[in-house]
């Protein structure tokens, strides 16, 4: 090619070319951000709706059916989501990996707006958000201090939360804990009923007489007025003398007939850090944005502006981050970044032992990186798990191109041809292999455009990268290689001790491979049969693999679910954790302990979620997994509660537990029912884990059953009852309050906890018909006991109960378990669905079959396409299930299982086999032409190729060796890729040498060339 002469001798225009893309690349390595995944999260959107005091029943009618109808014909919905709990409405949509989300919030919002009028009129507009409202927060700060809970609070909702929810990237900020400031009107119903008053007239007073208005002006000649028509009470004394009716011609105020209290809103929640009370303050991000930037923004205004402005006494602590992890895993792989180049130069040295030809393949290296850095930062990538793996391989891959090229350089100049002749020729001589097998490996990632899940998201990081990578490193192999060796690699008339030591060692094995090569070429149909069947006998540990989504993962983390019986009060709770905190504690790895009483949601007074952080991985003896395993023992003891232990959940999955489901169907009480019993079936296994119901429907109720014909002949209405006892029992909002400090605060009215503390005192209560008569409501109305579901969850429409648990079963046999059960237990009509990691397995399946039959076609084609030949690219994928075997035995062989990270090795295998056979036929091909018979073509040519061959295979095991040794964080996603990777390459390479040239030998035999 006059291209690689035009370098050779042009050799400033070969250095600028490997210049520019390394300047490129340095520059975006300083500006690629950090993060643990690519962008695989599904754009979500959460519709939350109030509408306070009604119950999930009234709920689920009449808000969340509305919305769900609404919004599920909008396109690219995929999976559609809802509960409804007391008081409120979340519908939870999941959008298509490729929908826009900026476009999905337009088409939501106008969705809601044609359906706004057919919400009830209590209820509050609705509010779209960005987030997942079962999404974990990514950062959890702990407040603490010599303080009231009550000022904790205070100051965190109206000064921390502020500060913190101006941050980009930030899609919620919550606040959890005791005290937030709310002035509660507590009425007492004897009194008003001795008074002749009703809460529905306090609640007029109240909108009546606490009024604030927009005001105008007023011109007086030269002078004008603002016209001020504030007439809001600002004090809770000035509140107290608000006129709420007459008691004949004396006023009634409002501190006559009720408690007027500047207080704390109902308690629902309580937090904890290392058994210290706080105010736990969770950071939210809106998915698909970067942990770590999102982290250190946060922790730089920390650091910057709010913790020098704390006022005494109180402290900010962190108590959960998950960007440590992050930063963890990534310094490790940036440090087998390291190692894999020494260790790969060190292969280029050995085979050559010459020092200047070792620096000149070394260059590909950073060159061939850099370029890949580059691509990434045009490409709004980051430096990830998936991209990191993606360079530390490149390491191994990039210099194959140069190894080719130099050693038929270094061939020629040794066999005493002048070096830039030799560069020109030698160049020439291996460059049509080299971009074969550099398309070659490009053209495996080309199906990763078909793949629409979070696996195809993974695979199109990790082809872009790679793709880019050597791309580059043919661009290095084909200019800059060349050029150095021409200036640079001169051919040693006379050898040191070392040098002829190593090539003692190379010349025996090239002897022991032309001694194997010549047997195997007498008897060609036994070689390629007994490769055949150790193909065979080593899928059988394709059965043997356990198969899992993600790898499990020492984050040093976790969380624990701890559920109290149904009905139990926040105190009974707190009082069962306090005993938990106690055990966890005597755990010699734990290193400190959140713990929020009321769970994240503060809506379940029997629910506590517990996060608990380890010590660094150097200063404990067991595992993440063996502590988990510890704790849950440890809290199980404690009497009264049921606990699960979970790893954190990762980027796309909601907390609770690894492997989650629902049960399906159209009718809400049998569904709650089969739920419940299939739970119990399931627990014939143990394997299984212990299930969580994600909502119980026990909650103890009281629910009114009224004599409709006694109520209308006393002149009132269903309306009338249910509006005065949802007043006297929801902590109605019935305003505003503002005092000076800057912040408005709810005015809530409901009955004093002493007037109404039995199920009977509601019967007592008294309401005003339409002439103004008193009527007792026991008179009309009864009060009944019933069960009822905590919340109500619907998917798809249909109403749903979930389940979850930790199983120590793989994921994929405890799926295979649960839906054999399923298919028997469950009655026509009802189904399960898997979620979160279950889903994605369950989708992706079909999924990877056909990549790896889509990536073994592209590679044909590709080839076919450069040999100008049907058989001979069939001939060079005969190592491909050499590879696939070799991968999955040495996974089996290791304890590694079958997972997105490993089937991501697999199908890269294809490619990188296929190098090897390409140089093999490649110069076999030339010798065939130049003359020799097919025999004496392969005896020659294949020993020259030997040590190339092994040169490229050694370079890629040595720099995927630091990732499979898994000694550092991230070892449980890096291990199984190097793993595959490695094995298939040793058990590939072993083989290959002999069948590609029998295959070839029978068919120019038999005429099959063409």
């Amino acid at each position: 090619m006059r291209l690689i002469e035009l370098f050779v001798r042009r050799h400033v225009l070969a250095f600028v070319l490997s210049a520019v893309v390394v300047l490129f690349g340095v520059v975006a390595y300083q500006r690629i951000g950090v993060d643990r995944y690519p962008a695989i999260e599904q754009p979500v959107l959460t519709v939350s709706t109030r509408l306070p005091g009604a119950s999930p029943e009234v709920i689920d009618q009449s808000v969340t059916q509305v919305i769900e109808a609404a919004v599920n014909g909008i396109p690219g919905v995929d999976i559609l989501d809802s509960t409804s709990y007391t008081g409120r409405s979340s519908v939870t949509i999941l959008f298509d990996l490729d929908k826009d989300i900026n476009v999905a919030f337009a088409e939501v919002q106008s969705k809601i707006e044609q359906v706004r009028r057919n919400l009830p009129e209590q209820a509050e507009s609705p509010v779209i958000s960005k987030t997942d409202d079962n999404a974990s927060p990514i950062l959890f700060l702990a407040l603490t201090g010599d303080r009231t809970e009550r000022e904790l609070y205070l100051f965190a909702n109206n000064v921390l939360k502020k500060q913190l929810e101006t941050i980009d990237g930030v899609g919620e900020v919550g606040i959890r804990g005791r005290g937030e400031r709310v002035i509660r009107v507590e009425l007492d119903p004897v009194q008003l009923a001795a008074y002749k008053l009703t809460a529905k007239e306090v609640q007029t007073a109240f909108a009546r007489e606490h009024r604030q208005e927009a005001g105008g002006y007023l011109t007086d000649g030269p002078r004008e007025y603002l016209v001020d028509l504030d007439q809001e009470f600002h004090s809770v004394s000035a509140l107290k003398g608000l006129v709420i009716g007459w008691y004949g011609q004396a006023p009634v105020k409002l501190g006559d007939v009720a408690r007027v209290i500047d207080g704390e809103a109902d308690v629902r929640a309580l937090s904890r850090f290392n058994h210290q009370p706080c105010v736990t303050i969770g950071i939210v991000r809106i998915p698909n944005t970067n942990t770590v930037a999102i982290v250190d923004a946060v922790l730089k205004r920390l650091d910057t502006q709010i913790r020098p402005t704390l006022p005494p006494g109180l402290r900010l602590d962190i108590a959960g981050n998950s960007a440590d992890f992050i930063r963890e895993m990534v310094r490790a792989l940036q440090e087998h970044l390291l190692e894999g180049t020494l260790l790969a130069a060190l292969v280029v040295w050995v085979f050559l032992r010459n020092w200047r030809a070792t620096l000149i393949v070394a260059l590909a290296i950073p060159v061939s990186l850099l370029g890949a850095v580059a691509v990434m930062y045009f490409l709004g990538y980051t430096f990830n798990a998936i991209s990191l793996l993606a360079l530390l391989l490149l390491i191994g891959v990039v210099v194959d191109d140069a190894i080719v090229v130099l050693e038929a350089i270094h061939r020629r100049e040794e066999n005493g041809e002048d070096p830039v002749p030799a560069a020109i020729h030698g160049a020439r001589e291996v460059v049509f292999a080299v971009v074969a097998a550099t398309l070659a490996l490009v053209a495996i990632f080309l199906p990763v455009v078909f793949l629409s899940s979070t696996v195809g998201r993974l695979f199109n990081t990790f082809a872009v990268v790679v793709s880019c990578g050597v791309l580059v490193s043919l661009l290095v192999a084909v200019t800059l290689t060349p050029m150095l060796c021409s200036r640079f690699l001169k051919a040693q008339p006379r050898h040191g001790r070392v040098f002829r030591g190593f090539e003692q060692v190379f010349e025996g094995l090239e002897r022991i491979y032309k001694v194997m090569l010549s047997w195997a070429l007498h008897h060609p149909w036994s070689v390629l049969v007994a490769a055949m069947l150790l193909v065979v006998a080593g899928l059988t540990s394709l059965s043997q693999l356990k198969v899992e989504f993600y790898p499990k993962e020492d984050e040093g983390r976790f969380q624990m679910s701890v559920k109290v019986p149904v009905g139990a009060s926040l105190a009974y709770n707190d009082d069962r954790t306090r005993l938990i905190e106690k055990k966890l504690a005597q755990i010699p790895e734990v290193d400190a302990v959140l713990a929020v009483v009321g769970g994240f949601s503060g809506r379940n007074a029997y629910d506590t979620r517990l996060v608990v952080r380890l010590k660094p991985r150097a200063e404990r003896r067991h595992s993440q997994d063996a502590v988990m395993k510890d704790a849950r023992k440890k809290a199980r003891s404690v009497p009264g509660v049921k606990v699960t232990a979970y790893p954190y959940p990762r980027a796309g999955e909601s907390s609770g537990g690894q492997f989650k489901f629902n049960v399906v169907g159209p009718n809400l009480d049998e569904v709650g029912r089969l739920a419940d019993d299939f739970a119990n079936h399931l627990a014939r296994y143990p394997a299984l884990g212990s299930f969580d119901r994600r909502a119980e429907n026990r909650l103890p109720k009281l629910t009114l059953a009224i004599r409709h014909e006694a109520a209308a002949r006393a002149g009132l209405s269903t309306a009338d009852l249910l509006d005065a006892l949802n007043l006297l029992t929801s902590s109605a909002k019935i305003g505003n309050f503002s005092d000076g400090d800057g912040e408005r605060y709810e005015v809530r009215l409901q009955a004093a906890d002493y007037a109404l503390s039995r199920p009977q005192d509601l019967e007592a209560v008294y309401l005003r018909n339409a002439s103004g008569t008193l009527v007792p409501l026991s008179s009309v109305a009864q009060v009944q006991h019933r069960l009822g579901p905590t919340q109500i969850s619907r998917m798809g429409q249909m109403y749903s109960v979930g389940l979850a648990s930790s199983p120590d079963l793989p994921l994929a046999d405890a799926m295979q378990l649960v839906r054999r059960e399923a298919a028997t237990f469950l009655p026509p009509g009802y189904r399960i669905e898997f979620l979160d990691e279950a889903r994605e397995l369950d989708r992706t399946g079909g999924e990877l079959v056909s990549v790896f039959v889509l990536a073994s076609l592209m590679l044909y084609l590709i080839l076919a396409a450069q040999f100008n030949s049907f058989r001979q690219p069939a001939l060079i994928m005969l190592a491909e299930p050499l590879a696939l075997v070799g991968g999955l035995l040495a996974l089996w062989l290791t304890g590694q299982t079958l997972n997105v990270y490993s089937v991501i090795g697999l199908v890269l295998l294809i490619g990188l086999v296929a190098k090897n056979g390409i140089l093999l036929v490649d110069i076999t091909n030339q010798y065939h032409v130049q003359g020799l018979t097919v025999d004496e073509a392969l005896r020659v040519s294949c020993p020259i190729r030997l040590r190339p061959v092994l040169m490229t295979t050694l370079t890629v095991i040595l720099a995927m060796l630091p990732a499979a040794l898994g000694l550092s964080a991230g070892a449980e996603t890096n291990g199984p890729l190097a793993v595959a990777v490695i094995g298939g390459l040793i058990f590939s390479t072993v083989l290959t040498l002999l069948i590609i040239p029998c295959g070839y030998l029978l068919l120019e035999r038999h005429g099959l060339r063409r």
